[in-house]
């Protein structure tokens, strides 16, 4: 069978990594700074991450969410001490796409509607809601567009207060730092008149921070 072809590839295969260096198979030694998709930037083969991914691949790798899962409240604990925000619920999910999908599902549940601010230049991920709000219609099926997006630019709080004054929004998102728009990072100021201006209009404020 072929591999689906979905996107160009660099001509060289990465066989291995340890530390911030990988290795492909001719050989070839690459200083990494691609920092695991910004996602787990804590470099290759790390001792503690092979010893705790080995140690529970050798009790159980995978079961159902309908049974207790102790280390699922022990993360959750830890985040919880950790970022300051002990009094939050935390949702397990999979990845950064599935997360935006359920944050918008959840504000258009809360709300009762379904428009949705976005911003110029913004990557949400390639999933069926998530795409429709990234600024990129190359990538928009045309089953994905099921719903209006309002793209506004960045730190443009005047256009967010005017958008959301038609009283259709139920939700704003946006990334803390825009990285596929390149490194784009919101106002200080914007980002708390935005927090207000959501609160005073029970729009769900969304606050994509995957890879940021």
């Amino acid at each position: 069978m072929k591999l689906f072809d979905v996107y160009p590839l660099f001509d060289i295969e990465i066989k291995s990594g340890k530390g911030c260096y990988t290795y492909d198979t001719e050989g070839n030694e690459y200083l990494d700074l691609y920092g695991g998709h910004a996602v787990i930037s804590i470099g290759h083969s790390h001792p503690y991450y092979i010893n705790k991914i080995t140690e529970q691949a050798q009790r159980l790798t995978f079961y159902s969410n309908s049974v207790k899962n102790s280390l699922q409240q022990q993360l959750s604990d830890k985040l919880g001490k950790i970022s300051g925000y002990e009094d939050y619920s935390l949702f397990l999910i999979n990845s950064g796409a599935e997360a935006n999908e359920n944050a918008l599902k959840l504000a258009s549940f809360h709300t009762g509607k379904k428009k949705v601010i976005a911003f110029s230049k913004a990557f949400h991920g390639r999933t069926s809601a998530a795409v429709k709000v990234t600024d990129n219609p190359k990538i928009v099926a045309p089953i994905n567009d099921t719903f209006e997006v309002a793209f506004l630019p960045l730190n443009d709080i005047e256009r967010v207060k005017k958008e959301i004054s038609k009283g259709d929004v139920c939700a704003v998102i946006i990334e803390g730092i825009q990285g596929v728009g390149g490194i784009q990072v919101p106002d200080t100021q914007f980002l708390k008149e935005l927090r207000n201006i959501c609160t005073q209009n029970q729009v769900v404020l969304i606050l994509d921070e995957v890879q940021s």
